[in-house]
């Protein structure tokens, strides 16, 4: 590892680290959100960096504001989930037409519609009771968005060189049957995992239920998505193991006090950021990072290691059900081919 990728590793773990300690400072009831930022808006150049932080909040915002407007017209559950799956999937479709760095906005707001309305399909038992916890959730969303764009931005900016290149340009034949094939793809797996919330309303469930959604989205409108398929099950199974990991060593600290938790939190986002950083295993890094985060729900102590185990069971579960299925629905195969430059992150 050059010197520049640790100065890169340095800034992301600064930024996740204060990202996470604002948030859980705050009282925020999901502070694991916060960080999730760092990891996908850092870019090469700068240009792509602050368009990509102003993408993710304008895209957020307005996925809020339609999951709020959904759920006040107070569908029944299989209506929820058959609007969710069409709307997923349009974003998913849309951010593939668009291309470029300006799709990432489409891709937020699919991204935060099923964040908030997912858990309202499963209704009381995964805690949204009325439309107070889904608004709650939903500024929840916003607010930890803020304070990761904020974070990452504030702390990578000051050290990210402006763009030396044009950007790609923005490939057109055939991309309006393209777009409706990841449109397609991506509503059908969404309408998949809303009918299993629906059968079974668990933490567990909803975790791979998400995995289902997210990372067709993230295949799906990504200008290459042959090096995200091929690294997407060893990211999830690193960050699932370092999920569990994190959970049963921070255990038996808590009885020291938010010291000694807030330390292991930094070793393990520390080794996050290595990881994100080095070119080799950045693709991987980013699952890793963004599993982590979710089956150890980082900064909440809401579950015991048990439960998370299987809902890490889950997620890669779900992982794995993702790449068989993307295979044909993408024309994806195993054959090595040049992964995208390293300004053309996804996520």
């Amino acid at each position: 590892m050059t010197g520049r990728h640790l100065s890169t590793a340095l800034q992301l773990f600064i930024a996740a680290a204060l990202a996470l300690g604002l948030a859980q400072g705050l009282g925020l009831a999901n502070p694991y959100w916060a960080a999730m930022p760092v990891w996908v808006v850092h870019q090469v150049w700068r240009e792509d960096l602050v368009l990509r932080a102003v993408l993710r909040l304008l895209g957020t915002l307005a996925g809020a504001v339609l999951a709020l407007g959904l759920l006040a017209l107070d569908p029944p559950g299989w209506g929820l989930a058959l609007v969710l799956s069409l709307a997923v999937g349009a974003a998913a479709g849309g951010a593939w037409w668009i291309g470029t760095v300006m799709s990432y906005g489409a891709f937020m707001l699919g991204v935060t519609l099923f964040v908030v309305l997912l858990p309202a399909i499963g209704g009381p038992e995964l805690g949204v009771t009325d439309g107070a916890h889904a608004t709650s959730a939903a500024l929840d969303r916003i607010l930890c968005t803020l304070i990761g764009v904020m974070s990452v931005t504030a702390v990578t900016f000051p050290f990210t060189p402006p763009r030396r290149k044009a950007a790609l340009p923005r490939l057109r034949q055939g991309r309006a049957g393209s777009a409706l094939r990841r449109a397609l793809f991506c509503a059908g797996m969404t309408l998949v995992a809303a009918g299993l919330v629906m059968l079974w309303p668990r933490f567990d469930v909803l975790a791979g239920a998400m995995t289902l959604i997210v990372y067709p989205m993230i295949l799906s409108s990504a200008p290459d998505p042959q090096p995200i398929w091929r690294s997407l099950v060893p990211g999830v199974a690193i960050g699932t193991l370092a999920a569990l990991c994190f959970l049963a060593l921070g255990a038996p600290l808590r009885a020291e006090g938010t010291v000694a938790v807030f330390a292991l939190t930094l070793l393990f986002l520390a080794a996050g950021a290595l990881l994100r950083a080095h070119p080799r295993t950045a693709a991987i890094g980013l699952d890793a990072n963004m599993c982590f985060l979710l089956a150890a729900e980082v900064g909440t102590w809401r579950h015991a290691l048990g439960d998370a185990a299987v809902a890490g069971g889950y997620l890669l579960a779900a992982s794995a059900v993702v790449v068989g299925v993307a295979a044909p629905a993408l024309g994806l195969r195993r054959a090595v081919r040049p992964a995208l430059p390293a300004d053309e992150t996804r996520g």
